[in-house]
């Protein structure tokens, strides 16, 4: 499983990752977001809660604390660092990241890799992104993988259109592979409404719907 996501972030490393850029000094951003999940639209949903935030410490240097859900579904708190580690001809940009924090009580190792790139068009902007994360449970070592895919288009007025493919694999669990729009609003300045959903492609059957709120500060 290992060699499958080396393959798709190498093989993929011609699009690009929102991670792979820093926050400038003394910047930060914040997402708080809700999501309810269900195996069908007649079964009983989940709701999970979710906050992601960093901030630059340095023009180099973000720090960033991850709360909400984990790859296995569990409750997570992880703080986390992230430091560029490559940019080609100003448009192929590589961080690498290192989170310690807890899921479900243990201890857990998140190493992570991002890879990112910027577009332009004629009337708009966007970006194309890969983050590959790896959960490591110290104390039960064993690993889960997350691998995220992202296009985004910022359209005239502020609005951001993303498409994301969600991969990943608990260990000892089937892997799964999931399909997430999503529309960022402009509430201002500095504040983006987000409304999507998800649709799981491989694995078991779940549907979703998100509600999200962004500032950047």
């Amino acid at each position: 499983m290992l060699n499958f996501y080396l393959f798709l972030f190498l093989a993929l490393a011609s699009t690009v990752d929102a991670g792979a850029w820093s926050r400038s000094k003394g910047e930060g951003f914040t997402m708080t977001s809700l999501q309810v999940t269900a195996p069908s639209f007649t079964e009983p949903a989940s709701f999970y809660y979710s906050n992601f935030s960093e901030f630059g410490l340095t023009d180099s240097i973000t720090f960033g604390a991850d709360l909400g859900h984990s790859v296995s579904g569990e409750s997570k708190l992880i703080a986390f660092l992230r430091h560029p580690i490559l940019a080609l001809k100003d448009k192929h940009h590589f961080a690498a990241e290192l989170g310690v924090g807890e899921i479900a009580g243990e201890f857990i190792l998140r190493p992570g890799l991002f890879y990112g790139r910027g577009l332009a068009h004629h009337n708009s902007s966007g970006w194309l992104a890969i983050d590959v994360l790896f959960e490591h449970h110290v104390r039960l070592q064993k690993t889960d993988f997350k691998a995220d895919f992202t296009y985004g288009i910022t359209s005239s007025g502020g609005f951001k259109t993303i498409l994301q493919m969600q991969s990943g694999r608990q260990a000892g669990d089937p892997k799964f592979l999931r399909f997430a729009p999503s529309l960022a609003i402009p509430m201002g300045s500095a504040t983006h409404l987000e409304l999507g959903g998800s649709l799981n492609l491989i694995g078991e059957p779940e549907y979703g719907l998100k509600i999200g709120i962004w500032k950047e500060f």
